[in-house]
């Protein structure tokens, strides 16, 4: 290259005078054609801008949203619900500066249905992602989505394996991280994704994340410093709730182990709000805290002795729906305050769109938003198990099931379930017809079974009909997404699934 071209000489000997002519001619011919050229592309060059203008829109709102998922933890286990052990003093103290809902409940029971639900303001009758089909429709409209074309900066970071990219899950994100492909470190995963996600998002544009911590899922063994908070028997080794073996007649727990298995779950609890506490001081430390919209809550809950049962499977007891819900925010949402009305996880996608000004014509729900919301003005709450596909297929592939002729223990367990939640009532209907209904003022525990009561038989009437005209009403006829196969999972996924008991 010559050095003409930063604009000192370059004599060539003996060419110069000669040539000079001649370069004068040749060079205004090409500044003719170079501003022919230019005249041509500028139309284009404006078309490509205006189609880039169109893929990166202009955000509305400068508002950054966080929503944090605490996978598999019941809303009764946190003592800033009132618990008697001090299990969740970050979120505690969260709560004096935010809005909490007593009575939050999820619309699913199972991690992937109530996902869903959160990012489609759908209940799982309408969105079709349920224990018979694990995928996420791609012709549905997402909370990334709309954040996306809103122009926002969509981030997603997930341990539970069951949200991986086979199953869509990460439809509409920029970045999608799944922790489980990355090495163990000294720091917890997705907080350090948390972090490095932050000083990444830096930019124009204001983002919104989702985070799912997975800590509170069995096996109750990754909360690390806090392990031993709460064991008052280190005799007891087992961390596993083995919900497989006791559905299957296979094993049975003392009291003893009950026991344990509670105290390790509750140090789960204190260890994901210390990961909570360390996202909320890191937003503070960043001055991104009063201008973030700051939602933590959960899929579901679990069963551990509860009703005889393990997990969260075959269920729709209070242990399982009902969650917690805390949405800090002051500009909307009161600090201290704490509201009794029910609410449900499809809410969250109405209230977001109403925050950051977007049109909820444009993105359609099931849910009501939160904002502005008051005692007595709410909708029953319904909430959704289907056929259990996946514990079947599970227990098939860990060769629990034998068919030997024998009759299989899970059999009363071969149905779908309905809850719907009317003021202090709630009705369990069964499509094998074993209906349940509680009375959750005068029994929160649900110990009761009023079904076959002739002095609530007009309560029961009543709660059938309601939920007939609900699932009438949620039903939107659409077709399921294609069925997921285990063998499209990639190796690491399927490992972590079945460090989970998901696969064999």
């Amino acid at each position: 290259m010559g050095l003409s071209a930063f604009g000192e000489k370059c004599v060539m000997p003996g060419t110069f005078h000669r040539n000079l002519s001649m370069v004068s001619r040749e060079g205004a011919f090409q500044i003719k054609r170079v501003r022919q050229c230019l005249r041509c592309l500028l139309p284009l060059l404006f078309i490509l801008l205006t189609f880039t203008a169109c893929d990166s829109p202009v955000p509305k709102s400068s508002i950054n949203v966080v929503i944090i998922v605490m996978d598999a933890a019941r809303r009764d286990r946190f003592s800033c619900y009132g618990y008697e052990r001090e299990t969740s003093p970050n979120l505690t103290k969260l709560t004096a500066k935010s809005t909490t809902y007593t009575r939050a409940y999820s619309p699913g029971g199972w991690t992937p249905p109530a996902h869903a639900s959160l990012f489609t303001g759908l209940f799982p009758i309408a969105h079709r992602c349920t224990q018979e089909n694990w995928r996420l429709g791609g012709h549905l409209t997402t909370l990334a989505e709309m954040f996306k074309a809103e122009g926002y900066e969509t981030i997603g970071i997930v341990e539970n394996p069951m949200l991986n990219t086979r199953l869509n899950f990460n439809q509409g994100f920029l970045r999608y991280h799944e922790t489980w492909r990355f090495p163990k470190e000294g720091e917890n995963r997705a907080f350090s994704l948390f972090k490095e996600s932050l000083v990444k998002g830096r930019a124009k544009k204001p983002f919104f994340m989702f985070i799912n911590l997975i800590e509170p899922h069995s096996p109750y063994n990754s909360s690390e410093q806090f392990y031993y908070q709460f064991v008052s028997d280190r005799s007891v080794m087992i961390e596993r709730n083995m919900w497989q073996e006791l559905f299957m007649g296979e094993k049975t727990f003392t009291e003893k182990e009950i026991r344990h298995l509670n105290e390790l779950y509750d140090a789960e609890i204190l260890y994901v709000d210390w990961i909570v506490g360390k996202m909320i001081q890191e937003l503070q430390t960043r001055d991104l805290w009063e201008e973030t919209v700051f939602i933590v809550t959960s899929d579901h809950g679990e069963n551990i002795g509860d009703h005889g049962m393990m997990d969260h499977v075959f269920s729709l007891h209070e242990s399982i729906i009902r969650i917690p819900l805390i949405i800090h925010y002051a500009k909307l949402f009161p600090p201290g305050i704490r509201y009794d009305y029910p609410v449900q996880l499809t809410d969250i996608f109405p209230t977001l769109l109403e925050i950051i000004g977007a049109d909820a014509k444009r993105y359609p729900s099931q849910g009501r938003s939160l904002i502005g919301r008051r005692d007595g003005d709410e909708a029953p709450v319904f909430a959704e198990y289907y056929y259990p596909k996946q514990v079947l297929e599970g227990l098939q592939k860990k060769g629990l099931i034998k068919h030997d002729g024998k009759k299989i223990p899970l059999d009363k367990y071969k149905r779908r379930i309905k809850a719907l939640i009317k003021e202090d009532m709630k009705l369990i209907w069964a499509s094998d017809g074993n209906h349940e209904l509680y009375d959750l003022l005068r029994d929160p525990g649900e110990k009761v079974n009023l079904i076959g009561r002739q002095e609530y038989s007009k309560s029961a009437g009543d709660l059938l009909d309601l939920l007939n005209s609900v699932v009438k009403k949620y039903d939107l006829k659409m077709q399921d997404a294609p069925p997921v196969k285990e063998e499209e999972l990639d190796e690491a996924t399927r490992q972590r699934l079945k460090s989970l008991g998901y696969v064999k």
